[in-house]
């Protein structure tokens, strides 16, 4: 199709979707992926501004992680505001309504958001690892990491540029409006930046999330089984230094204190828990990427693959893909926020200070806990330091 760069008005024009049409354009699949795409922004806004606030709001949170953490947060908002509701539209509507200087500058914005979500993502894989693997390592100052935050916005705006010179606007004779379209040299420099794209994008932070989250599950599940072997030892010791008189009134004792099989489970349920979580990580950023990826590749080397019939599936695919992968932005504050300990022990002192009947509810309930926990068995450190040591655990994650 030959492009011109202007087009004379007064001549008739026939709409792109009338020549190539593509389900994209039904009331059905717009009001499907408008329900979606509204979700996603509304979601993806709330909880990474929110992540943002705190962060900024509380001192103690600012660490080294909760910085990158909030780096991702910022980097997600964009992605929210300037890919999640433009890029839909102009997959349905194929023309482009923002004008040339846009045209350059909007598809760089969104490629450098979306480098420096990943980048983050990786940055925090790679801290957690130091944390848990190389505790005496050298040890990064929230200084040091906002630099490193800097670095990782640099090094995306270095790799996004060849957006910014080759995005054109284009007008096609007999076709109605422009269109914002890449214009290379030749395909094999197109194909190879597409390359160079997903290594970037996708294969090189899914590898380092993969890493480090397999090798942290695995020294975590490590420390699990010591202390439960531990707390195994401590209670058989226990149990063999308690005289006949304490078996014999154990059972009118009116502490509630845990028993051995209660402590392993609860050391087993935050094992899970901690499983679950790092596994999240890395299939949810795995899952919600890679349709995107693989559809953009194959596309790139075959631009006639998706018409099927007369019709043209690209669209519908690509906005399919590109929907799964903004959900990335609605988990990243569940996963890296809401399920942060830090974080989460502010969000619940906020949710009972704004729930009074609540807050009163658990003033009561802690004093007669106090109460009731001044009455413990012999050799409680034991247990207590080993729950603390795995809490501790849980916090790097």
């Amino acid at each position: 199709m030959e492009s011109t760069t202007e087009t004379d008005s007064s001549e008739p024009c026939v709409d792109f979707t009338e020549i190539y049409p593509d389900p994209t354009n039904s009331a059905i699949s717009m009001t499907i992926f408008g329900i979606i795409y509204t979700h996603i922004f509304i979601l993806g806004l709330l909880g990474n501004i929110s992540m943002m606030f705190l962060t900024l709001r509380h001192r103690h949170l600012q660490t080294v992680q909760n910085i990158f953490i909030l780096n991702l947060a910022m980097s997600d908002v964009i992605i929210c505001l300037l890919s999640v509701p433009i890029t839909p539209i102009t997959n349905a509507l194929k023309q482009w309504f923002f004008g040339e200087y846009i045209c350059h500058l909007l598809p760089f914005i969104q490629a450098v958001s979306v480098f420096v979500s990943t980048f983050s993502l990786s940055a925090i894989a790679l801290d957690r690892y130091n944390l848990v693997i190389r505790p005496h390592a050298n040890i990064i100052k929230p200084k040091s990491a906002i630099k490193i935050a800097t670095i990782l916005w640099i090094i995306a705006a270095f790799v996004s540029a060849p957006y910014c010179y080759f995005m054109k606007i284009e007008n096609y004779p007999g076709y109605c409006g422009q269109f914002c379209t890449e214009r290379w040299p030749n395909p094999l420099v197109r194909r190879g930046y597409a390359l160079v794209l997903l290594c970037c994008q996708f294969l090189i932070p899914f590898a380092i999330m993969s890493f480090c989250y397999s090798v942290i599950f695995s020294r975590l599940r490590e420390r699990a089984n010591s202390k439960i072997r531990k707390l195994d030892e401590r209670s058989q010791l226990l149990e063999s230094s308690r005289g006949p008189e304490a078996k014999t009134n154990e059972h009118c004792s009116v502490t509630k204190v845990p028993s051995k099989d209660q402590q392993k489970a609860q050391l087993l349920a935050k094992q899970r828990r901690t499983t679950t979580i790092l596994a999240s990580m890395v299939l949810i950023f795995g899952l919600s990427w890679l349709p995107h990826n693989v559809i953009t590749l194959i596309i790139e080397y075959d631009e006639n693959i998706l018409h099927i019939d007369a019709l043209n599936y690209t669209y519908i695919v690509s906005t399919i893909a590109h929907s799964i992968a903004m959900t990335n932005n609605v988990a990243n504050p569940v996963l890296y926020a809401w399920l942060n300990p830090s974080f989460k022990e502010i969000l619940i002192k906020l949710f009972w200070y704004i729930m009074p009947s609540k807050r009163h509810q658990t003033t009561n309930s802690t004093t007669t806990t106090t109460t009731q926990s001044t009455r413990l068995i012999p050799n409680r450190e034991s247990v207590i330091r080993l729950n603390s040591d795995f809490n501790n655990d849980e916090k790097l994650v």
